[in-house]
């Protein structure tokens, strides 16, 4: 499937976009302590559209710069991942539609990530977040998820009492905040791995519970890093390779024998010899 591509593409693309991101914030706002970063799509499947900055919907590729601003939209079929400039990423499945409202860092290298989710399910990603600065938010109508490294879905689904979110948690913590109409407050949760957690701007909260396991079974995995190359040692083998008995031996790490190992190794030639006269 194209959303478990190799992602070579991603690593390229992000490249640039991080140097474009760090110069242009240089040019155009020289004095600002937060620098403005930038992300890319890098899976497109079926319909996909984005809007730069609230202009006319196109439809969309993988390569495609994003900045704060722009709009992504998967249609019927349609899917979709953006890969953030901090090594987050996030898989919009179809009919969904999010704003990207932050991408920056900050001046003590935290990192920020904020969007805007109207409609649909998406799968997040999220890197360990270990400054004091950084924060991963997810906003809906009705609610905000934040987290700090955790893989979770937010789905988003309006019906005749009005929008709501459910979040879904498949490792880590997320925190799931909203207006609470039966306290005239603001309600809290912590959804943990295996729970989820739906908020609606018309309802009463409901408790968290269990996750349904279809839905957990759908999380993506998060990238494994590469390992270290070690050195193990080659498994014996009967046959040398003819390559090492024509390498030239080097006199100075090889020692001469000795002259008594010399004396027994010129016996053997010399019975053979005195064999062969025998004959």
């Amino acid at each position: 499937m194209a959303l478990s591509r190799s992602r070579t593409l991603a690593a390229l693309v992000l490249t640039v976009a991080l140097a474009l991101g760090f110069g242009s914030s240089v040019v155009l706002a020289p004095e600002a302590i937060a620098h403005v970063s930038v992300s890319a799509i890098t899976v497109v499947d079926g319909p996909v559209l984005m809007s730069h900055g609230g202009a006319d919907f196109t439809t969309a590729r993988e390569g495609d710069v994003l900045a704060a601003g722009d709009t992504i939209r998967t249609g019927p079929g349609g899917a979709a991942e953006i890969t953030y400039f901090e090594g987050s990423s996030v898989r919009l499945e179809a009919e969904t539609e999010i704003v990207v409202e932050s991408l920056r860092s900050e001046a003590d290298g935290g990192t920020v990530i904020g969007v805007m989710q109207t409609l649909g399910r998406t799968w997040h990603v999220v890197t360990k977040l270990i400054t004091g600065s950084s924060r991963y938010e997810v906003r809906t109508p009705s609610s905000t998820a934040s987290v700090r490294g955790t893989i979770f879905a937010v789905d988003v689904r309006v019906d005749a009492d009005g929008p709501a979110a459910t979040v879904t948690t498949s490792e880590g913590v997320v925190v799931h905040t909203a207006a609470d109409p039966k306290v005239a407050g603001i309600t809290q949760v912590r959804v943990t791995a295996g729970q989820e957690s739906t908020k609606s701007a018309s309802r009463p909260a409901e408790p968290v519970h269990a996750a349904p396991a279809a839905t957990l079974r759908q999380a993506p995995a998060r990238p494994a890093s590469t390992p270290r190359p070690t050195k193990s040692a080659k498994p014996p083998t009967d046959r040398a390779d003819p390559r090492s008995r024509a390498r030239a031996v080097d006199p100075v790490l090889v020692a001469a024998p000795s002259t008594k190992d010399r004396a027994k190794s010129s016996k053997i030639p010399q019975r053979q010899r005195a064999k062969a006269g025998e004959r």
